[in-house]
């Protein structure tokens, strides 16, 4: 009876928060031991809190916890659990006894690095679209040449698996815990040291860049603008190319609200008048997407002498299953921009920043 309710007790401390609220943002719990005979850390998952729970049209189906130590980089992941309040109590051993350190070091220069993942459900999109493909790969199979058909089905369906493994798995957050002795308040035996249970708020994952502004609200890309003088001042050219998307995680899931993909559509205007325009491949919402290199390039001939007429227009579209498209953020570069006149004066010279949608 004793267990029973110390069983309890245990549950109603992780499903509930100790001030009688819940916690408005995802919270994730664990604890830490240390062996000073091993040199071997430690980690328990104990479990997570407020977890979400929607995607736009998606559903999460379970979460994984993914747990680092570095400077080891070695990382194990959780099973996926269904419940968005979840215990996991799942303990993870790491041997710092390799890592080169004198025995008194060890703990020296060690974090943990808690990335928590949402897998999601397929939607009836993607669900239709495989049953179209899998009756026409049936259709199609029974020819004289239907080992060479299904073996390049197998090697296509590989890699599609793999893709979608990466697009049905969202980023929910991180957190990092740096390994200090004086948190090691408990001692388990002669040998071991513990840290007591910890609690702390999930943060998003952003680009980490920290010499340019933090992405804005409706996301940022990393810009290269590139001018290239001609002889006679009238087919002068100006190279726009969009290299990384990035934006929050609360941004990406308005993304996914909207529904559909998204691409990058560049304009370069005269006097109002487009002259040259290009469209970007589409890609699915993300927090962070790299842009091949081509795929978001746009070279405008211009004239010198018009050059105060000129501007660039970069807009990021939704467009749905219907075709209907939805203006997601806007970044104008005028010839009054720091930025175009960096690149005016030192024709020839890329110049790269990061730039927010407005």
């Amino acid at each position: 009876m004793e267990q029973r309710i110390s069983k309890l007790r245990g549950f109603l401390s992780l499903n509930s928060d100790p001030h009688g609220t819940r916690p408005s943002e995802p919270q994730i719990g664990f604890k830490v031991s240390f062996s000073e005979s091993l040199g071997v850390l430690n980690v328990k998952v104990i479990g997570a809190k407020q977890l979400p729970t929607d995607y736009g049209s998606s559903k999460a189906r379970g979460y994984v916890v993914k747990v680092t130590v570095f400077p080891l980089k070695e990382k194990f992941e959780t099973k996926t659990i269904k419940d968005n309040w979840p215990t996991i109590n799942e303990e993870f051993a790491f041997s710092l006894a390799n890592s080169g350190k004198r025995s008194g070091d060890l703990l020296k220069g060690v974090f943990i690095s808690f990335t928590i993942y949402a897998t999601l459900e397929e939607n009836k999109e993607d669900q239709q679209v495989k049953h179209e493909k899998g009756v026409m790969r049936r259709f199609f199979s029974f020819d004289e040449n239907s080992q060479f058909s299904r073996n390049n089905v197998n090697r296509s369906f590989s890699r599609r698996s793999f893709r979608n493994s990466m697009k049905d798995r969202r980023t929910i957050g991180a957190v990092t815990y740096n390994i200090e002795r004086k948190n090691f308040t408990q001692n388990l035996n002669g040998y071991v040291i513990s840290t007591p249970d910890v609690w702390r708020s999930v943060k998003e994952i952003t680009s980490g860049i920290q010499t340019q502004p933090r992405e804005g609200k409706k996301g940022c890309i990393e810009l290269t603008l590139q001018y290239a003088v001609s002889e006679d001042g009238t087919n002068d050219v100006v190279e726009i190319t969009v290299t990384k998307f990035r934006c929050s995680l609360q941004t990406m899931q308005e993304h996914e609200r909207v529904g559909g993909q998204l691409y990058i559509k560049i304009q370069a205007f005269e006097s109002d008048d487009i002259i040259q325009s290009k469209k970007s491949d589409c890609f699915e919402p993300t927090i962070s997407l790299k842009l091949e290199a081509n795929s978001a390039t746009l070279r405008a001939t211009v004239n010198s002498y018009m050059l105060k007429q000129v501007k660039i227009v970069i807009r990021l579209m939704a467009k749905n299953i219907f075709k209907k498209k939805t203006l997601l953020g806007v970044i104008e570069v005028s010839t009054e921009e720091p930025f175009w006149k960096e690149i005016v004066s030192g024709p020839g010279v890329p110049v790269t920043k990061m730039v927010n949608f407005e």
